[in-house]
C-alpha cells in the first residue's frame, strides 16, 4: 500500500510537468550542470540571478542522482523536456521515500493500522503530493524535515541535529522555528544533554557552513552563504512582503484548510484520542504561530506540518475503524462514514484543483505549440520569451534545438526595434486588440492563442457543477517576412524620388492654398 504515494506523485508530475518561476532558479540550475557541467560563464542564474542568491547543493545532488538515466536519455538523443520530467521524478521518488520513512516511525509507535491510515490520508490529499516533485527550496527542505521528525519519535538525537542543521543552514532558514522547538522539548525533559547538543550543534554548524560556503561561492563567483543572505532580506529587512502580505491568521483558515481538505475535522479528535499526538503537533503549532508574524504567507512554507497532523487523523480513523464490527450507536455509526467519506471528499477536491493546476502553465504550453508548429530544429530562429511565459512553463529544458536563440529580455517595449528583430515572439496579452499586440497587427502573424486558468465557477443547475474557466493569457507570434520586406521597399523608394515629387506637388499645394484663402474672404 504504501507504493501508492509514488504513483499519486507521478500523477500529478504527469498532469503538471512545467514549473513556475518559485521553482525557476533550481529547474534552471539542474539544466545546467546536467548539460553545461563546468562551463559556469553560460549558467542562467549569472544573467537572471533573481533576488536572492540560492544555493547548488540541492540541484547538485538530485542532478547526480538524476545523471545514469539522463546519460541513456541523450544517448537516444530524446528532447531535453523529458530530462526535465527526470529530475522532478528523482525529487518527488527522495520526497515519498522520506514520507515512507516518517510513516515507518509513525507505525513503530502507534501501530500498523495507524501508519496504513496515514498512507492513504496523505495520497488522498492535493498539495503535499501536487508539490512532491516541484523543485522549491521547501520541497529540498522536506525530506530532512521529515527525517528529523522520526529521529525525534526514535530518540535518535544524532540524526535529528545533523538533519535540522542540514535544513536550516542549507535549504530554509526559518525551520529553525520548528526544529528548533523540538530540540527544545527534548532539553526540556531531560532527553537531551546540554553538553552533548553543544558538542553536535557546534560540529554540525562549522561542518555545513564550510561545505555550503565552498560549494556556493564556486558557482557564484563569490564567497556567501546563500541561506544567511535570504535570512537577511526575508527576516531582517523584511522584504519578502514586497510579494504580498496576508493576515496574521492566514495559515490557518486558508492554507492548512486547503493542504488538509477534510481531513482538518479529524484533526482534534486524534488529538484528544491519545496524547501522544498532542505531544508531536505541539512544536508544528508553535512554528505555524511565530512564522505567521511574517507578512509574506505561502502554503508551501508551511508545508512541513502536514504529515504530522495526518497522523491525528489516522489514528481517530483506525481507532473508528476497528469498531466497523461492532458499531454502538448513532454517533459511532456517523464517525464511521466520515471516516471513509471524508477519503472520498478529498480525492473530488484533489481532481478540482489538478483540473484548475492543468491550465495554469501557458507559458509552457505556447512553447510547446511553438515547436509543434516550427518543427524545423536546424532554422535559424530567434524567440523572444515574455515574462509571463517565463514565469509559467519556460525553462531551458523547454528550449529544444540548440540552433535557436532563446532569450528572455525584461522590460522591452512593445513593437521596439529589438523585439521587431525576433522571428518568433511569445508575448503576454489578454486579446489580440491588447496595447501589446497592436505593433505586431501587420508585421507578424498568430500562430497560437494559449488560454490560462482564470477562475473556478459553481453552476448548481448543471452536471458536473464546477467548471473552470479560461482566457487568453499568451499569443505566439510569427514575424511576417513578406510584409516587411514590401514596407520596407515602399519606404526606400519613397524615400528615393523624395525631392522628384515634391517640386510637382509643391505649386498646386501653393495655389489650393491661395483658392482657400479667397473663399474664405468671400465667406
Amino acid at each position: 500500500m504504501e507504493n501508492i504515494l509514488y504513483v499519486v506523485s507521478a500523477v500529478h508530475l504527469t498532469l503538471c510537468p512545467f514549473t513556475k518561476v518559485e521553482e525557476s532558479f533550481n529547474i534552471q540550475a539542474m539544466h545546467d550542470i546536467l548539460y553545461l557541467k563546468g562551463n559556469l560563464s553560460q549558467y542562467d542564474h549569472l544573467e537572471f540571478p533573481g533576488v536572492v542568491p540560492r544555493t547548488f547543493i540541492g540541484p547538485l545532488v538530485i542532478s547526480a542522482l538524476a545523471y545514469p538515466v539522463f546519460i541513456i536519455l541523450k544517448f537516444y538523443e530524446f528532447n531535453k523536456f523529458y530530462s526535465q520530467i527526470l529530475v522532478r521524478a528523482v525529487l518527488g521518488a527522495i520526497v515519498i521515500t522520506s514520507i515512507k520513512y516518517f510513516q515507518k516511525s509513525i507505525k513503530k509507535v502507534f501501530g500498523k493500522g495507524v501508519a496504513r491510515w496515514f498512507i492513504v490520508i496523505t495520497a488522498s490529499q492535493y498539495h503535499l503530493m501536487f508539490y512532491s516533485s516541484r523543485p522549491l527550496p521547501n520541497m529540498l527542505a522536506f525530506p530532512l524535515v521529515m527525517v528529523a521528525l522520526s529521529s525525534w519519535i526514535r530518540g535518535n538525537h544524532t540524526i535529528l541535529i545533523w538533519s535540522s542543521g542540514v535544513a536550516v543552514l542549507v535549504f530554509r532558514s526559518e525551520l529553525v522555528i520548528y526544529l528548533g522547538v523540538i530540540v527544545l522539548i527534548e532539553l526540556l525533559y531531560s532527553r537531551l544533554g546540554v553538553l552533548r547538543l553543544l558538542k553536535l550543534g557546534c560540529l554540525c554548524l562549522l561542518t555545513i557552513l564550510i561545505l555550503n560556503a565552498a560549494v556556493d561561492s564556486i558557482f557564484w563567483g563569490r564567497l556567501l552563504w546563500p541561506e544567511g543572505e535570504v535570512l537577511w532580506f526575508n527576516t531582517i529587512l523584511n522584504k519578502s512582503s514586497q510579494w504580498g502580505t496576508s493576515p496574521f491568521l492566514w495559515y490557518f483558515y486558508s492554507a492548512i484548510p486547503r493542504g488538509l481538505g477534510c481531513s482538518l475535522f479529524l484533526v482534534p479528535f486524534g488529538m484528544i484520542y491519545d496524547i501522544r499526538i498532542t505531544r508531536l503537533i505541539i512544536p508544528a503549532l508553535i512554528f505555524v504561530i511565530l512564522y505567521s508574524i511574517l507578512p509574506h504567507k505561502e502554503l508551501r512554507f508551511i508545508i512541513y506540518i502536514f504529515p504530522v497532523l495526518n497522523v491525528s487523523t489516522a489514528a481517530f480513523c483506525h481507532r473508528i475503524w476497528q469498531s466497523r464490527l461492532n458499531p454502538k450507536g448513532l454517533i459511532n455509526l456517523i464517525a464511521l462514514a466520515f471516516c471513509a467519506g471524508h477519503i472520498i471528499g478529498n480525492i473530488v477536491f484533489t481532481i478540482l484543483l489538478s483540473s484548475a493546476a492543468m491550465k495554469n502553465y501557458p507559458g509552457g504550453t505556447a512553447i510547446t505549440i511553438l515547436h509543434k508548429f516550427e518543427n524545423n530544429v536546424n532554422a535559424n530562429y530567434s524567440i523572444h520569451v515574455g515574462n509571463l511565459a517565463a514565469q509559467t512553463g519556460v525553462t531551458r529544458f523547454t528550449q529544444l534545438s540548440n540552433n535557436w536563440i532563446y532569450k528572455k529580455t525584461e522590460n522591452l517595449k512593445a513593437g521596439c526595434e529589438e523585439l521587431m528583430s525576433f522571428t518568433h515572439l511569445i508575448v503576454d496579452a489578454s486579446s489580440r486588440d491588447n496595447g501589446e499586440m497592436l505593433p505586431y497587427r501587420h508585421t507578424h502573424t498568430v500562430i497560437t492563442t494559449v488560454l490560462g486558468f482564470s477562475n473556478i465557477n459553481f453552476n448548481y443547475n448543471q452536471f458536473p457543477p464546477v467548471k473552470i474557466k479560461t482566457k487568453p493569457q499568451i499569443f505566439v507570434l510569427k514575424r511576417n517576412a513578406e510584409k516587411i520586406s514590401v514596407k520596407s521597399s515602399i519606404k526606400k523608394i519613397v524615400e528615393k524620388y523624395k525631392n522628384t515629387y515634391e517640386p510637382i506637388l509643391k505649386p498646386d499645394l501653393e495655389e489650393n492654398n491661395i483658392k482657400r484663402g479667397r473663399m474664405k474672404m468671400i465667406t
